[in-house]
């Protein structure tokens, strides 16, 4: 056979494509034997040596990230406009400031009261039985 022609060009062109699919496919099937058979050959021990290194990997970058959220320039400055907000709040009504304190002691007051009151009922109640044994009326008579 002699030189294509232009026509036959086109069919040339078609024949080149299918013999490299019909390559690529035959070097995808060799590839994918050679993985499953090396596959065969991981040990369970291996897979969890990964799985420990990700995840060791994965906290790190995790830990980096939160770091340098925390220490950037942005977060820095939205912490310094809030706490200029507060303290000029602070400045210009401190009352509101002592009331919401004052609140805050009041209620921690009442709760030690109420515990101290709660244990020293509880202590009564205890010091009642042990001497409601000592002297023997803690016992119930018969009245029979």
């Amino acid at each position: 056979m002699g030189t294509p022609g232009l026509l036959q060009l086109g069919d040339v062109a078609i024949g080149a494509a299918i013999r490299a699919g019909e390559r690529a496919g035959e070097t995808l099937t060799r590839l994918r034997d050679r993985a499953r058979a090396r596959m065969k050959e991981v040990r369970l021990d291996d897979l969890t040596g990964l799985a420990e290194l990700g995840a060791s990997e994965r906290n790190r970058v995790i830990d980096n990230a939160i770091t340098a959220l925390a220490t950037s320039r942005i977060v820095d400055r939205v912490v310094e406009i809030q706490l200029a907000r507060v303290l000029e709040l602070l400045e210009r009504e401190p009352d509101r400031i002592r009331a919401l304190v004052r609140g805050q002691r009041d209620s921690m007051v009442g709760d030690v009261v109420g515990r101290v009151r709660a244990g020293a009922a509880a202590g009564d109640a205890a010091v009642d039985r042990i001497t409601l044994r000592m002297t023997g009326r803690g016992q119930l008579i018969d009245p029979a």
